[in-house]
């Protein structure tokens, strides 16, 4: 069961750092693709590192 934790715990905190690698990809100008589609990205990005984090919170906290 902690395997699995800090596999979760990895997962949400690499999917953190590319969502916000994405969004400041898209605060930089001359970007391409469009700023539109990279703060697309970090949202979906950053929100599945931000579930990811809080089932490993809910695994820790269960067990």
């Amino acid at each position: 069961m902690s395997a699995i934790k800090l596999c979760l715990f990895i997962l949400s905190i690499l999917l953190l750092i590319g969502g916000v690698n994405y969004y400041l990809a898209s605060q930089r100008g001359g970007a391409y693709p469009p700023k539109r589609i990279l703060q697309q990205k970090a949202i979906a990005i950053g929100g599945a590192g931000g579930v990811f984090f809080l089932l490993a919170v809910i695994a820790t906290w269960v067990s």
